[in-house]
């Protein structure tokens, strides 16, 4: 028993004793890894819900991971604010992140069928890498610097010209082949993977760039004095307006099949925004520079 005790102590000692390493002021490094669930958040009018062909149209949850590398300068409390010490304030943080890693959207759309007599729901993802990230965060130090609380306003730009998709829907064998001897074989919505090819052309009428909001909480381990290791969450909101939408064959055929004009390259969504909300986890590494 006397051992436990003394083992215990050495342990609190030696997690105290790192305290002394913590960052108060100057640049710092960070690494980070983020893990994140990210669901797709689709806004659209009803004229243009109906020009795509759908009724309805809601979001999927997804799987993304990314790298960032942040550049961050403390304003030391006692320094820049005249505080006594750093017990609960710490300081202030500007910092500026770069990163590059996955993307992805997911949507559920379709309307009611009535041979079917039920809503035909068809699935879609796309997957894109890479994708870029960057932004500016402003960050409070608390608890010895040991507590970070960020919000981040940045961007979110995908590089991928190319995008995998997969596409599927909610109807059996049996309803898939009602519907296609049904619609004359001009609807088909059996499962499919493949890729999106974007034309030039169009690349430049995309709007490659949306907007991210970005609370976030972290909490700083000190391991040496130049080192800490970052253990974090965040939730952030991607606000992303296309303009134009590049979507698998078969979806634009189901819409063409509606409506004749359907040209999703010619003709603009004026109302479409492909928003997301990202939510996860993030480890990595913070280096006193």
């Amino acid at each position: 028993m006397s051992n436990i005790k003394k083992l215990t102590a050495v342990l609190l000692f030696s997690f105290l004793s790192l305290s002394v390493f913590a960052f108060e002021d100057g640049f710092t490094l960070g690494l980070k890894a983020n893990f994140s669930g990210s669901y797709t958040d689709p806004h659209i009018n009803k004229e243009d819900k109906a020009y795509l062909g759908a009724q309805f149209m809601k979001g999927m949850l997804g799987f993304v991971m990314n790298g960032d590398l942040e550049l961050t300068y403390i304003f030391d409390s006692k320094k820049y604010f005249k505080y006594e010490n750093n017990n609960i304030f710490g300081g202030l943080g500007l910092g500026f992140n770069f990163g590059i890693g996955q993307g992805g959207s997911g949507q559920i759309s379709g309307q009611h069928d009535d041979g079917l007599d039920k809503d035909i729901e068809v699935y879609c993802r796309v997957f894109m890498t890479p994708v870029l990230n960057f932004g500016t965060s402003l960050k409070t130090y608390l608890l010895k610097n040991r507590l970070v609380l960020g919000f981040t306003i940045g961007g979110k730009m995908p590089l991928d010209p190319h995008p995998t998709y997969e596409l599927y829907s909610n109807l059996s064998t049996d309803e898939l082949k009602a519907l296609l001897s049904a619609s004359g074989n001009h609807v088909d919505f059996r499962g499919d993977v493949g890729t999106l090819i974007v034309p030039a052309e169009m690349m430049k009428k995309i709007n490659p760039l949306g907007c991210v909001l970005k609370g976030s909480i972290e909490y700083n381990q000190p391991m040496i004095d130049t080192m800490q290791v970052i253990f974090g969450a965040y939730i952030q909101y991607h606000i992303y307006k296309p303009g134009y939408v590049t979507m698998p064959k078969k979806v634009e055929e189901a819409a063409k099949f509606k409506n004749p004009e359907v040209n999703f390259s010619e003709h603009p969504i004026k109302s479409f925004y492909m928003n997301s909300i990202d939510f996860g986890v993030n480890l990595g590494l913070l280096f006193k520079v």
